[in-house]
Parts: structure tokens; sequence; C-alpha cells
């Protein structure tokens, strides 16, 4: 057993070496973002792009309420059939809303892609070129959202490098 053991830990050691040797790096996105100069131009964009949804939002949810206030006001002194139409024609309204809601979070997912897409292109091509002058086999990145997988980077492991400042460095260029 012991000697199964032995031989299980020398294999284990003998195929995790060479992944041990290996350069890595990683960056931090969050601090490449915020130097970026442009990032400020793409935010205020985006808030302008959100606020003119909001307005045309805000009209038809008002005519809506307005609307919906004179039919419960006058609702007493209408026939059934009018009632109907009323009701018909104050669910198309919200349904209306709803649409609007679904398809502003479409729109502003591709607007914000397409302001980001350039950005994002050139921070890879930098993490990409700082990469290959420091010889590293891997770049990470040093944060992640639910959807990646989660590396743990050791700031003092002599074979992990922060390249963050040279990409940064890099894209003011």
């Amino acid at each position: 057993m012991k000697r199964i053991t032995f031989i299980a830990l020398l294999v284990l050691l003998l195929g995790v070496s060479p992944i041990i040797a290996q350069n890595i790096g990683y960056a931090e996105p969050q601090r490449i973002l915020d130097s970026i100069p442009e990032r400020d131009q793409i935010e205020q964009q985006l808030e302008e792009f959100y606020s003119e949804w909001e307005n045309d939002y805000n009209r038809l949810y008002e005519r809506y309420s307005e609307e919906l206030l004179l039919f419960q006001e006058s609702r007493s002194s209408l026939t059934e059939n009018q009632i109907r139409q009323e009701e018909q024609r104050l669910n198309e309204m919200i349904e209306e809303l709803t649409f609007m809601q679904q398809e502003f979070g479409m729109l502003f997912e591709e607007r914000r892609a397409e302001l980001l897409n350039p950005v994002v292109e050139r921070i890879n091509r930098s993490i990409a070129a700082v990469a290959s002058e420091r010889g590293l086999d891997y770049v990470f990145q040093s944060e992640t959202s639910n959807a990646e997988p989660i590396f743990f980077i050791i700031d003092d492991n002599p074979n992990s490098v922060n390249i963050t400042d040279e990409v940064i460095a890099r894209m003011n260029q």
C-alpha cells in the first residue's frame, strides 16, 4: 500500500512540475479599464442612452396613468362593450411598456458592447504583447465573475508576475 501511494505521489509530482515551472502573469482588468481615458466618455454615452430611453418610457407610463385614471373615473357611465374596449386598450399600453423594458435591456447591452469592444480588443492586444515580451506562458485575470473559473494568484510566487501596470502603459502609448 505504501508503495502504491509513493508511486502515485511520484507520478503526480512529475506530472505537475512542468506546470509549476511555467511563467505565469496576471492582470487586474478593473484597474486597466479605470485607466482608459475614453472610459468616462463611454459611460457618459451609456448614461445618455439610458436617459433618452427613460424619458420615452416615462412619457408612455404617464400617458397610461392618465388614461387609467380617466377610465376609472368614467367607468360607471360606460357600457360593457366600452369597458371591454378601454380595458383592452389599457392592456395594450401595459404590454407596450413591458416590451419597452425588455427591449431596452437588449438594446443597452448591444450599445455597451458596441462602445466597449474596441477597448476590449486594445486591452487584449496589449496583454498579449506584454506577455510575449515578458515570456509569459499564461496570463490570468485577478478578478473573476460567477461565469468564469476561479484561479488563485499568489502575489509573492516568483513565477507569478503582475503585468497590469505594463498593460496600462502600453495602452496609453
